[in-house]
């Protein structure tokens, strides 16, 4: 193993050369305020940890660096199939991805904003006098635009300005800020004091910057040289575990897809498969959670650690999950079907827990297509774990908990009854009761559950996402308050909440219910869907902006929404089910 500087320059030559990410690298996960952390603290002098690279000629998968960070890319893209081949050297980053493709970014790259548009990376080199309330000394950004002094493009070191000193650099940028300042009235000019505490800044930022580049004292490497040397993968392969298994380097699916590798090839592709196939739900579902489905059906616990894919009880475990897979498939996919068909979640302000769903897919594992009834149990299940925050805490315990109970064959359908006993043990809610309907961090859940039994459809499924639905008060907020003289917390009742599309929301403004809904049902709009009450719903002129009438609107409908969320998510107290 060698240890020795290297200079940033090299470095980024090296990056997509023959410098690259092994498969087993999660993907890119640092914030913005992470990446510039990490030039804050280079630009202190402060020294980071080492990188660790593996050189080799085995056939592994090989990932380029993004020359563009996206934070939300297919890493399929970026797979180098001729640097992966047998035979062909190629050197690794074990340790310090991030690292380098903040830098990467940073002096050669650039970012992509959430409107996929460039942004390079601008430094302040004014900055360093004064620390920011984020705590930072040293002033960067990423933008796409040329931004004038003080701000200088990082990027113009490897560029334009590739062959000059820092010192000509900074006397060169220090006369342009000059000839600025004469250009000011002279009320604003510098202090003579203030302009040479200027000019000694700006030197000591570009021969940092310039040092950071070209000098080999800031950056340490570690190689195992598994090309002179014996480093086979499963080797590095336990180094690499063992090197981001501390901190927040690596999530549970990285580790485990790490330790997994050796066992079945092919886990890591079928898992981003399945978490593919269940974000066609326009949800946000990572790999950790089917990992933890497969470990939960297969009754190795929902704790996820790489130790438990290591060793004969590990290649047991992939053995099993291997020859498991077809059935684990089916499952996944009668999951997203139930999500789809029965459910019909398509966005986080209705679901509060997607650990909640582990235990309907370890139900399905063992009981695939179960009927109508057992549905319904399911359906009331997953309403009540999220409406009353059953896994808040605690959560692998409950999953635990709940296979013994739903993890095998069931003849007689979903264990409603079982379920439900357990969380009462614990504490927790288990029936839904009128007084529910008034908890405001519910409307969303509640709404949705309504708008879905009524129109057999989510209104969050939206392709045009500016469009997905807000909370419009049937009868205007403003309105009723001003004209009214209804306190706000009888205007905020689910009584009197809908859902509307964005666009539509902005269109109606303030318009009075009568007049609004009447122009909808002209139009051919099915208003009963919105209203739910029948009298109104056929003729929306009823609708009267008076007190009384609002009272009396909103209690009704509130009692409507009442009979359909109980019958739902109190599926058990309907008999003969």
């Amino acid at each position: 193993m060698s240890y020795k500087p290297r200079t940033l320059f090299r470095l980024i030559e090296d990056i997509n050369s023959n410098l690259f990410l092994p498969h087993i690298q999660r993907p890119f996960v640092w914030e913005d305020e992470q990446m510039l952390r990490l030039f804050d603290s280079l630009m202190r002098n402060y020294p980071i940890q080492t990188f660790l690279f593996w050189r080799t000629k085995d056939e592994i998968k090989a990932r380029k660096f993004m020359e563009q960070v996206e934070w939300d890319t297919d890493l399929s893209n970026f797979y180098e199939p001729n640097m992966s081949k047998a035979g062909v050297e190629k050197v690794f980053v074990l340790d310090g991805q991030q690292r380098l493709q903040t830098l990467y970014a940073i002096f050669h790259g650039a970012t992509l904003s959430e409107n996929n548009v460039r942004q390079e990376a601008y430094f302040n080199i004014k900055s360093g006098d004064v620390i920011a309330d984020t705590g930072l000394l040293y002033e960067l950004k990423f933008v796409n635009d040329t931004l004038p002094l003080p701000w200088y493009r990082v990027a113009d070191l490897l560029g334009k300005h590739a062959q000059r000193n820092a010192e000509e650099l900074a006397d060169e940028l220090n006369e342009a800020l000059n000839d600025r300042e004469r250009e000011k009235p002279v009320k604003d000019h510098e202090t003579s004091d203030g302009q040479r505490a200027r000019e000694k800044r700006v030197r000591r930022n570009m021969s940092q910057l310039v040092s950071l580049l070209r000098e080999e004292r800031h950056f340490w490497v570690q190689e195992l040289d598994g090309v002179a040397n014996e480093f086979p993968y499963k080797s590095v392969l336990d180094i690499f575990v063992r090197v981001n298994s501390g901190g927040t380097k690596l999530d549970a699916s990285d580790l485990m897809f790490a330790a997994m590798k050796e066992g079945w090839d092919e886990i890591e592709e079928s898992i981003e498969e399945t978490t593919e196939l269940l974000n066609g739900t326009n949800l946000q579902f990572d790999k950790t959670f089917p990992l933890k489905c497969l470990l939960v059906a297969h009754g190795r616990g929902a704790e996820a650690s790489a130790e438990k894919f290591t060793g004969e009880d590990g290649e047991k475990l992939l053995r099993e999950m291997e020859d498991g897979w077809p059935r684990a498939e089916s499952a996944f996919q009668q999951l997203r079907d139930f999500m789809v068909n029965d459910l019909k979640v398509y966005a986080d302000k209705v679901i509060r827990s997607y650990i909640s769903l582990i235990p309907l897919f370890d139900f399905l594992y063992h009981n695939p297509k179960p009927n109508e009834t057992s549905r319904a149990f399911m359906r009331g299940y997953h309403y009540k774990a999220q409406l009353f925050g059953w896994y808040s805490q605690s959560t692998d315990t409950i999953v635990n908990a709940l296979h013994s109970i739903a993890g095998k064959s069931l003849p007689t359908g979903f264990p409603i009854r079982e379920v439900l006993d357990y969380f009462e043990r614990r504490g927790n809610q288990i029936e839904l009761k009128k007084t529910h309907l008034t908890e405001t961090r519910l409307r969303f859940i509640l709404l949705n559950l309504v708008y879905v039994d009524q129109m057999g459809a989510s209104p969050f499924d939206v392709k045009y996402k500016g469009n997905e639905p807000h909370i419009d008060h049937i009868y205007p907020r403003h309105a009723s308050i001003t004209k009214l003289g209804v306190a706000s917390s009888e205007v905020n009742h689910l009584g009197n909440y809908r859902f509307v599309g964005a666009t539509d929301n902005i269109r109606k403004r303030g318009e009075l219910p009568s007049s609004y809904f009447s122009r909808l049902k002209t139009a051919g709009i099915d208003i009963s869907k919105h209203l739910l009450i029948d009298d109104v719903s056929a003729n929306p002129a009823n609708l009267f902006f008076d007190v009384d009438n609002y009272r009396s609107f909103r209690d009704r409908r509130l009692d409507k929404i009442w009979h359909i969320a109980a019958a739902i998510v109190n599926p058990e107290n309907i008999d003969n089910r």
